[in-house]
């Protein structure tokens, strides 16, 4: 059996450029890992993964520091990125780009004016701010009801999950990511939106490689592991767990 969580990133300066996180995230990541210590059982083997962006990544370092430091009979294995636990992608010129770097893009724009290309008007109805409103997760409601041509959307992040999901060992994985992927997954498994994961908070998944068994905020539900991609789907994608971040 494989237990995987989920984790959310700490809280981030903003989302205006790929940015780390700030003090209060940093403590919040200390307090998830102290958590994690009193769960894990006795000389557990604990994976790191975590999503390439560096608030993802220093997530990933904070937590298992704090873990070696409060328990030596752990076996904890290196940090290791995998871009399939990315944050949600926006599509631009014929690349899949991690959105908070479209962020920074933008922001060379004037707000208003003639020749402002559409993506640009694309990416302002998802986002405004970049900062206190995106960690609130306003952005990432509109994003869980309206189809865009340019963000990827809720249904194909569900899909990229559990392909790295599957890709991961038996035992215990953790798994620090982004609110979207945390809940787009969610989503998909429970049946119904659950709403914005929190900072640190975390959706379990155990199964065995045909079943699963995925918990959210005290609600569970036991749903097959995908076997099949629907065809609109490209498993060279899904399946990409080191693939080359497009950047600006």
């Amino acid at each position: 059996m494989s237990r995987v969580l989920l984790i959310r990133h700490g809280e981030t300066h903003g989302y205006f450029d790929d940015v780390g996180l700030t003090e209060h995230g940093e403590e919040q990541c200390r307090a998830k890992a102290a958590e994690l210590a009193a769960d894990l059982p006795d000389g557990a083997a604990v994976a790191l993964v975590h999503a390439p962006t560096t608030r993802a990544t220093a997530t990933a370092r904070t937590l298992r520091a704090v873990l070696a430091a409060r328990r030596d009979d752990l076996d904890l294995g290196d940090l290791r990125p995998d871009a399939r636990f990315d944050s949600v992608q926006f599509l631009h010129d014929g690349a899949a780009r991690e959105s908070s770097g479209v962020a920074a893009h933008r922001l060379r724009f004037a707000e208003n004016g003639a020749g402002v290309p559409d993506w640009v008007r694309a990416y302002d109805r998802f986002d405004t701010d970049y900062g206190a409103g995106s960690r609130l997760g306003g952005p990432i409601d509109r994003w869980m009801d309206l189809v865009s041509l340019h963000f990827e959307p809720p249904q194909v992040i569900a899909y990229r999950a559990w392909a790295g999901i599957r890709a991961l060992g038996e035992g215990t994985t953790l798994v620090s990511s982004h609110s979207a992927l945390l809940r787009g997954f969610a989503a998909a498994a429970l049946g119904h939106d659950p709403g914005e994961p929190r900072n640190l908070e975390h959706v379990e998944v155990v199964h065995d490689g045909r079943r699963a068994v995925v918990t959210f905020r005290g609600e569970t539900a036991e749903v097959d592991v995908p076997a099949e991609l629907p065809p609109w789907l490209d498993a060279s994608y899904l399946e990409a767990g080191e693939r080359a971040a497009h950047r600006w």
